[in-house]
């Protein structure tokens, strides 16, 4: 891995002012040292979420945070709708079974968006305590329109659950404005960070819905994490990723430096960079272009190719893409190009994918 950059949809890539951070010895998490720090952290979180609540750290993957909100938010036999428009709107329905809610799941077809109307029709059939959308969905290359949907949701009076995993930092979101009551996100996304944190945030309405919640917790309850926030000396209820926690600090003091507005422009400007170029040299895109993802690219395969000779020509080149997930194994290829990413990465990037096309044809 050494010479080899992640072009992938997570990990991504690390600054090196984040990486040094990396490299220094752990506070311990009972100290002031480690106090000052997680406020900081929590501070910084609340400014990227656009929200006044509290955002909430748990030593887990994404995955962790969205079982996280499942558990904290619901009870037995609530019936949820899962708006889904790939595999992690689909991960989304499998964790809301597990936990024995009557969950049902409107599935868009992966490459499309939600659908409003449809969505608002789904909605008017049955009174759902909750729905639950991905804003990003990086096994397809689209983004929903998360603001267009809450305002559906807030129609029927639906709790707006939003797994914004791989987009929180990198694409707009304003959890208040937008009135969204559940957000979750991750450290090695667009936060520019190792794996090992997710990161949630909920609304006044969903905490009185967590006081209600009747499904088994320990390790992911919210009400212990969020008596650790509000602490006069701010921890967490047990022992954090600690080194993981000094990094996503000073990424999000980077990208708070750099402004939101800036970032949301600058991944924009990737993304249509990335969408252009891969046209120019012939490619389709999967997914509509106009709901494709700015962190993301998914391409299909083009015709005589196969994807993993493709994904590996890359690799031999210095350059990590991955594949598809699902029925698309094997039927496109996803450049993620979300948090840190530079003129150089892409470049390297593009002329890996350009040799791979030439040297396998």
């Amino acid at each position: 891995m050494k010479n080899r950059i992640l072009m992938t949809p997570g990990p991504t890539m690390v600054p090196k002012e984040v990486l040094d951070v990396c490299h220094l010895q752990p506070y311990h998490h009972r100290t002031p040292e480690y106090f000052k720090l997680f406020s900081d952290l929590n501070s910084n979180l609340k400014k990227i979420f656009k929200t006044s609540m509290d955002v909430l750290t748990l030593t887990s993957s994404g995955t962790g945070g969205m079982e996280a909100v499942v558990a904290n938010l619901f009870k037995r036999g609530d019936k949820i709708l899962v708006a889904s428009i790939g595999h992690f709107g689909e991960r989304f329905y499998d964790i809301t079974k597990a936990y024995g809610l009557d969950s049902d799941i409107i599935d868009f077809g992966w490459g499309n968006a939600v659908h409003l109307d449809i969505l608002d029709d789904a909605l008017k059939k049955h009174k759902y305590k909750a729905l639950i959308v991905t804003q990003n969905e990086t096994s397809t290359g689209v983004t929903n329109d998360v603001k267009s949907i809450a305002d559906v949701a807030k129609k029927h009076g639906a709790l707006m659950v939003v797994d914004a995993v791989s987009s929180l930092g990198g694409i707009p979101l304003d959890m208040d404005e937008w009135g969204l009551d559940a957000v979750i996100t991750c450290s090695q996304k667009c936060l520019m960070s190792p794996p090992g944190l997710s990161f949630v945030a909920l609304s006044e309405r969903a905490w009185q819905m967590a006081e209600e919640s009747d499904l088994p917790k320990y390790y992911f309850d919210l009400k212990k994490a969020r008596k650790g926030v509000q602490n006069e000396k701010p921890d967490n209820p047990y022992t954090p990723a600690v080194s993981t926690v000094m990094a996503v600090k000073k990424a999000t003091d980077m990208l708070l430096r750099t402004g939101m507005d800036t970032v949301y422009k600058n991944q924009h400007l990737i993304g249509e960079r990335v969408r252009k170029t891969v046209k120019d040299m012939g490619l389709k895109l999967f997914p509509d272009e106009a709901i494709s993802s700015d962190l993301l690219t998914a391409i299909e395969v083009p015709e005589g190719y196969k994807a993993g000779d493709i994904i590996n020509h890359m690799s031999e080149k210095g350059v990590l893409v991955t594949g598809g997930q699902g029925h698309l194994k094997g039927k496109i290829i996803r450049i993620g190009h979300m948090g840190y990413v530079t003129d150089e990465m892409l470049d390297l990037t593009f002329d890996a994918l350009k040799s791979a096309l030439s040297d396998l044809s």
